[in-house]
């Protein structure tokens, strides 16, 4: 093979690379709740492969380059070993985009999971499968999706259904299989279940939701840097579009609890310059439960 073969061939797989990596996963690990030596030395490889197994794996149709990629975290918090090469752990789950000419980022979404029960034995390959069900990376898998449908949503309405939809055949999977632990199935109303996190993504009943997030971080906060008071004023129409929807539902919703529990530290801190008269009001009456907050920003406006 020539030397100019041999280049070509580089550029295309180096380019290959770049193009497939589409997520930027960090992963840390909390030990203290292992209950022995032999729980916590069977770990000692389970953060390097699972980020090689995020961040090298396709995840998308037509992968996302370079900087592009998804920033998100899962920290893993391990609760106890009830066997041999058994965890059970709880995983915060977080994913960021930039903010259009902003100069730094907006969390997208922010998930506790606090029932995940999994087998790994130390050195063992993981490889994705997506016909399969495996309690260890079908649920790394999940997140994946719900990271990327989530972003994709904030660019595009509607765009990350083709994600969640993964998401949903993975339960699916899980429901079919034996053993496949806590958190698969639909939980009392109001407690986190992945299953229950999937039916109101792809429920038509949450889609203003869905529609209000797209505006809210496309139209409105990616405008900020052009036109601050536009860009709040649109902010505000999807807030309160969020708001006329938990009214009309008027149940508990995990997608509009983690909704705000994500972005109201950034609400707060977008409309305390906003001196629109009773705009930490209206706020206050759509996200309740984040009042104090809202309170204190406005008080810092005085």
């Amino acid at each position: 093979m020539t030397r100019l073969a041999l280049l070509a061939l580089f550029l295309f797989l180096f380019s290959f690379v770049a193009f497939t990596q589409e997520l930027d996963c960090d992963i840390t690990l909390d030990m203290q709740g292992l209950p022995s030596s032999e729980a916590r030395d069977n770990l000692v490889d389970f953060i390097s492969q699972l980020k090689t197994y995020m961040n090298t794996q396709r995840w998308t149709k037509d992968g996302i380059e370079g900087d592009e990629k998804i920033r998100c975290t899962i920290n893993i918090q391990f609760q106890g070993s009830p066997g041999d090469n058994q965890y059970a752990a709880k995983a915060f789950i977080g994913s960021q985009r930039p903010v259009f000419k902003a100069g730094r980022s907006t969390a997208v979404t922010r998930i506790l999971d606090d029932k995940w029960t999994f087998q790994y034995i130390r050195g063992q390959s993981l490889t994705h499968d997506e016909y399969r069900f495996d309690a260890l990376l079908s649920f790394m898998d999940f997140y994946a999706y719900v990271i990327l449908g989530y972003d994709f949503d904030s660019y595009k309405s509607g765009d990350g259904t083709q994600f969640f939809q993964k998401a949903m055949d993975i339960v699916n999977k899980a429901r079919s299989s034996a053993g496949a632990g806590n958190g698969w199935d639909v939980a009392t109303r109001g407690a986190y279940s992945r299953a229950q996190l999937i039916e109101e993504l792809l429920n038509p009943k949450y889609q203003d939701l869905r529609e209000a997030s797209f505006k809210y971080h496309y139209r409105g906060l990616d405008l900020l840097y052009k036109d601050p008071v536009k860009g709040r004023k649109v902010m505000l129409t999807a807030l309160e579009k969020v708001g006329k929807l938990r009214d009309k539902v008027n149940e508990p919703s995990l997608v509009m609890k983690i909704f705000f529990d994500t972005k109201y530290q950034e609400i707060a801190e977008t409309f305390s310059v906003d001196t629109t008269p009773g705009v930490f009001e209206k706020l206050i009456a759509i996200d309740p439960s984040h009042q104090h907050d809202y309170e204190v920003a406005r008080d810092r406006r005085k």
